[in-house]
Order: structure tokens, then sequence, then C-alpha cells
């Protein structure tokens, strides 16, 4: 019978609640080609590679604090090889640098950290050139302070440079090398070079400065060594075991015991018995800034110099005149070529606005004239040794001729030629040339029925001064001195004739060395040899020369710049030029003062090639002479040393005769006391001779005497080392905070 309808139903329902679903779907497969490469690839890196993924997959895994937990326990040679190992590790390390430099410089070099100070953060105002040992890589003034302090801190870091480098030479026995005064080899160059970048480094990287004091605790560990090995030095040695060189830290630097390896700023206090260390504060820093400021002011005061010096603050209250210079241009109409006359005088201060107010049209003897430019001169009067204008007048002039920002930059710039930014009705230059001359003018074309007119404020002083009225007083045309390029041209004369005195003075010199060294070949001058003491001065004279010539060379090229700027302007304005017809500066000129410049240029070298010449001619003669001196002191200390040996011959005879007669001197001045019984031997005819009570007397007194003698020879030697240890420790003893 077929089942209903209802049966087979409620047989599927029961079916399907006691059978499992059975999952048939499968992965899509991935037919990319890029895909299977990719793959290859990885499965390649893994079996030629397996620490790759899972080695180091697992350390950049880790936690960030168990991470540099690990790291800070590593040396710093450990961290910079780490840095190589991927991309992802080398930017972790790099963001983590300072606290894993920190935390390490903590655990293994504390002691080092508070030896090798850093140099501080240089200040706002350099206060002094950086000056440099010339064993020692040069300061770097951008980077730190070039105050003593911090000085001696840069230096003490390049010693421990320096020290890692020759440290396999000191192990090993191998002597370094010794270079002769004057002499600088290539490769001292370069060692050089390389140890100042390693000390910059540390400087800029943190992690670098740990490997500095890594590097210096293994150098330090090494000299250790090297002093306990060393059998015939009997001084007492600092005592260090294996493990404490194994460990890697500086714990043991801190036991007492002799100074046996390079480490500043600390010294040992007896009275505490501690090692004491110089304080990281400013307070020695602080005191050297103070000490330069107070010598400057000092030197100051000495020499009469006021504050209101050229390129520091101009603070003059007082002043009864102002010193000016007018140039007038004799108007055309004459029938001749139109000529030009410098006018200087004092103007009294209170009428300065008067003076600003006068008319640009004047009548001389010979005819009306027309002014071309105004000076305004600022520093110390040559004559009556005052310094004028005041600050009050200086400031007005400066806003009636919109020079206020000009002037600003011409004192605060060290040298060059420049045009500054104007209103459009004048045009505005500077010339600055630190720290004889600084001028700032404005110039303004035919705006007016007076025609052109330049107006300048000079900071000028002495030579450089008295130098630009002569040339202010020689013949000018009229249109030159009406063009905005003439302060630029007078400047541009002044210094030029400045550099053509300077080397003037400079061969002078020369050939006055020349005679007395003879290292030439000229056969109008006489040698003259120098005498012994001379050579040191003549040396020192020849230095100056060749530093005379160094700021030549940079006077000569401000004259350079400022004839090109002359050139550019005069040809830029060539179009619009307002000045007369006939071109004040034309090509022809401008060539001149080029040529000039060039010759001024071959003159300089000539005279640097001929003081080099006489500067290595003086440092031979000195070594012959040193060689001289040296030749006759091992001649006199060889005759010490032959009467010394002598002598010791002597005392070796002396002690051979009095130990051969020593102990029969002993046994007869014995036997003749009267501590034996003679006369009972001498009746017995017997050799044996008996003692008498006074034998024993003689003992008991002697050999107490015997040491008490050596015991006070004793105390007299300790009492005596005491005193020169205590000596010898005030004499070293810092004022250490």
């Amino acid at each position: 019978m077929p089942p209903s309808k209802e049966t087979g139903v409620r047989d599927l329902d029961t079916a399907s609640d006691v059978l499992p679903v059975e999952d048939a779907t499968k992965l899509l497969e991935l037919r990319s080609k890029r895909t299977e490469r990719r793959r290859r690839k990885l499965e390649k890196r893994a079996v030629s590679k397996p620490w790759s993924n899972s080695q180091l997959g697992g350390l950049v895994g880790l936690p960030i604090e168990l991470l540099l937990q690990i790291l800070e326990l590593l040396r710093p040679s450990d961290i910079f090889a780490l840095r190589r190992v991927n991309r992802t590790l080398r930017a972790f390390l790099f963001d983590q640098e300072a606290s894993i430099t920190r935390n390490i410089i903590n655990l293994r070099y504390p002691i080092l950290e508070r030896s090798l100070l850093r140099p501080l953060r240089p200040p706002r105002h350099t206060i002094f050139a950086p000056q440099r040992l010339p064993e020692h890589p040069s300061p770097d003034n951008s980077l730190h302070c070039t105050c003593l302090t911090c000085l001696v801190r840069w230096n003490a870091r390049c010693a421990v440079v320096d020290l890692v480098h020759w440290r396999d030479h000191l192990d090993t026995g191998k002597p370094i090398p010794v270079l002769f005064r004057g002499t600088d080899p290539p490769w001292n160059r370069e060692l050089l070079a390389r140890n100042r970048q390693v000390v910059i480094n540390a400087l800029t990287s943190p992690l670098w400065y740990a490997r500095v004091l890594e590097a210096h605790l293994d150098s330090t560990a090494r000299s250790i060594r090297r002093h306990s090995l060393n059998k015939a030095d009997q001084r007492p040695h600092f005592h260090m075991t294996e493990e404490e060189q194994r460990a890697g830290t500086d714990s043991f630097l801190q036991r007492e015991g002799p100074p046996t390896a390079f480490l500043p700023c600390r010294n040992w206090v007896e009275a505490r018995q501690q090692w004491v260390y110089v304080s990281h504060a400013q307070d020695w820093h602080e005191i050297d800034l103070r000490m330069l400021v107070d010598m400057d002011g000092a030197k100051r005061r000495l020499q009469g110099i006021p504050p209101a010096v050229l390129w520091d603050e101009y603070e003059v209250h007082k002043c009864p005149v102002v010193e000016v210079t007018e140039v007038w241009v004799e108007d055309e109409g004459s029938g001749s070529q139109p000529s030009a006359l410098a006018e200087t005088r004092t103007v009294s201060s209170s009428e300065i606005d008067n003076w600003l107010e006068e008319p640009s049209r004047r009548h001389f003897s010979d005819g009306t004239y027309t002014r071309s430019a105004r000076l305004v001169w600022v520093g110390r009067d040559g004559d009556q040794r005052r310094v004028s204008p005041s600050t009050t007048i200086l400031e007005t002039l400066t806003e009636a001729w919109g020079l206020q920002d000009a002037l600003s930059y011409a004192r605060g710039c060290f040298s060059g030629v420049s045009t500054m930014p104007s209103d459009g009705s004048s045009l505005v230059f500077t010339v600055a040339y630190h720290p004889k001359l600084a001028i700032a003018w404005s110039h303004a074309g035919n705006t007016s029925e007076s025609g052109p007119e330049t107006h300048a404020i000079v900071f000028a002083e002495g030579e450089e001064r008295a130098e630009l009225h002569r040339s202010l007083k020689s013949e000018w045309s009229a249109a030159t001195t009406k063009h905005s390029m003439f302060p630029a041209l007078l400047c541009s004369l002044m210094l030029a004739h400045s550099l053509d005195t300077t080397l003037e003075d400079i061969k002078a010199a020369v050939r006055e060395v020349e005679a007395r060294t003879g290292h030439h070949r000229f056969a109008s001058r006489h040698q003259t040899q120098p005498a012994a003491g001379e050579l040191g001065q003549l040396s020192a004279q020849m230095s100056g020369c060749a530093a005379k010539l160094a700021n030549g060379t940079r006077k000569m090229k401000v004259v350079e710049a400022i004839n090109e700027f002359i050139a550019q302007h005069t040809t830029r304005l060539a179009d619009v030029s307002s000045t007369p017809a006939g071109e004040p500066f034309s090509r022809t000129h401008i060539d001149l003062l080029r040529h000039r410049v060039e010759m001024q240029a071959v003159d300089t070298t000539y005279v640097q090639q001929r003081v080099q010449i006489q500067i290595a001619a003086l440092f031979h003669l000195i070594a012959q002479q040193d060689n001289a001196i040296a030749f006759d002191t091992a001649s006199a200390t060889r005759s010490i040393a032959a009467s010394s040996l002598q002598d010791s011959s002597s005392m070796k005879m002396l002690a051979l005769v009095a130990m051969f007669f020593l102990p029969g001197s002993f046994v007869a001045a014995l036997f003749s006391a009267p501590l034996f019984a003679w006369d009972e031997a001498l009746a017995s005819g017997g050799m044996a001779v008996d003692t008498r009570p006074q034998f024993a007397l003689f003992w008991a007194v002697t050999a107490p005497l015997t040491a008490v003698v050596f015991v006070m020879y004793g105390v007299w030697m300790c009492i005596q080392g005491r005193r020169e240890r205590k000596q010898r420790r005030k004499a070293s003893q810092l004022d250490i905070v």
C-alpha cells in the first residue's frame, strides 16, 4: 500500500531533523600571475632566511614597553647595528632614540657622562672668535658656545676621539707619528676632519654621544690593563677585574685609586673620601661670559673709547655741533664744462632744522652753484676727538631723509653694497665694510628745479674719514657728483687706496726681512744676518703681514663688488637716467675700475707669495737654531754623564776598600774593649777567652739604642712624606662645586 501524502511529509521532516547539513563550498583559486609570483617569492625567502619572519617579526611585534626594556640592555654599538636591519626597526629606533640612549647612559656610563660634559648652546651674540689648539679640530660656533669653559669641554671630547684612534698604538707599543712645527700632512688633515665630524655628531645625536662614551670606556679599560701589566712601573695602579671589564659599565671607576685614565671634570677629595665632579649648571659658563664683558669694558675705559663706536648702540646724549659736507655744482651756461666743489663745515645742533631748510642754490664769487649732495659724518672727529652728532640729531636726519631702515641694515651688515626698498620718490643704497665704514644714502632725481640731490649719512673715523675728505676735495665733474652712485664711487676709491697703502707697508716689511734672512735674489739688497733672538720677532712680523694680506683680500672683494654694483646700476638706469648730457660712468671708466682691481689682485698674490717664502725661511732658520741648541745641550749632557760615571767609579772603589777593612776594624775595636778576660787567657795559655760582665751590658745598651735610631728615622720619613702629600694635594685641589 503506497504511503499517503501526509505520511511522506512527516518522514521527510524527521529525516531533516536527524541528518547533518553538509558544507560543499570551496575556496576560490587565485589564478593571478602577480599573486603566484608573490607567493613563490615569499616561499623562497622563508627557505633562505627562516629568521626574517620569525625572530625579527617577533621582536618588532613585542609590546613597546617590553621592547624598550630589551633595547636598553644593549650597547650603543648594538643599536647602530640594529638600525641597519630593516626600515621598520630603523624608524622605531630613530623615534625612540632619546629615551633609549638616556636609559643606556644611566645604566652603563653615568660616571663618564659626568666627566665629559657637553658644551652649552651658543649665546645670542658671539663673544669672540673660536680659537683652537693645533692638535685639536676646530670648534663649530653654530652648535655650541666658544667661551673658555665650552672650548675646554670641546677639546676634552676631541681628546677622547683621538685616544680611540691611537689606542692600538699604545697597546702594541707602536710609535705615534710626530708632526714637526709648521707641517700638516694630508693624513693628519683627514684625521682631524673625521674626528671633528664624530664630535659634531655627538653634539647633535644622543646615540652618537653614547657611542663615544662606549668607546672611551673601552679605551679606559685598556689603559688600566696596560698600566697594570707594566711591571717596570712600581707606582700603585687602579684595580680592575676581568668581570668588570666584560660587564661594559663604568661602575668600577667609582672606586678609590690613582687616575690612570683620561677622566676630566672630576677629582678625588681626601677629606670626603669620594670623587667629586664639576656641576652641569651654567655657573662656569656665565662666569666666563661676565669676565669677557668686564675685560672688554676695562679695555675701552683704558683706551678712552666712549660707548658710541661703530656697529655698537649709538648713544651720544649731547653734542653741540654736527660735521657736514656739501657738494656744489656750477650752473651751466658759463661756456666751460661745469665743475664741482666740496665744502666741509660744522653746523650747530640747535640750527639743524634751519640747515635742512636751506635753499639748494647758492651764489659764490665765481658764479651760481647748485647743491648736488649732502653728507653728515658720524663718529669721532679727528681734530677735536669728539663724537658727533647726538642721538637725537641723528634720528632727525634719518627720518628727514628716509634712511631709518637703510642705516640699521648698513650698521648690522658685515660687508657689501645693496639697494634698499624705497617709497618710489628716491633711491636708497648702503655700503658696509666692518668695522671701518658704513654709509647709507638716498638719491632723488629731477623732481624739482634744483635737479638731483644725494643725502648720505657716513659712519667713518680716523684714516677712512680723512681719505674720504681728500677724495671729496679732488676735482669732480658735475655729472659725476649728481649721479646716484657717487657715494659708492667714493667708497670704492677709499678702499682701493687703503689697499694700496697696506700693500706698500707690507712690501717695506718684507724687504727688511728679506735683507735679514738672505732668502731672495734681489741684487739691490745686502744681507744682514739676524741675531738669534730676532728670529721669533721676524716670524711674528711676517705672520702679521699674512693676516694683513688676508684682510686686504677681503677689502679687494668688497671693492670689486662695489664696482660691479656701479656698473649694473648704471646700465639699468641708462634709459631713464636723470643726469645731464655726458655719461658720468661710461664703460671706459668702469673698465678702468675693474682693471685696477685686477692689478691689485695680482700685486696681492705676489706679495702673499713673498710673505710665505719668508715665513718658511724663518721656520727653517729657527729649526736650525733649535738643532744647534739641542746639539750643545746633548754635548753638555754627555759631559755631565761622563763625569757622573767617573764619580760613581770612584765611589765603587771607596766602597770596596771600606768592605775590605770593615770586618777587621769591627773585630779589632770589639777585642780592644775591656769586655774579655785577656789576662786569664794568657795565664792559661789556651785559645779560649772568657767574657766579663760588661760584655752583656754592652749589648744591652747597643741593641735598644740601634732600634731607637731606626724607629726615629722611620717616623721622620713618614712625617716628611705626609707633609709632601699634603702640599701636593693643596696644589692640585680644585674649587669644585
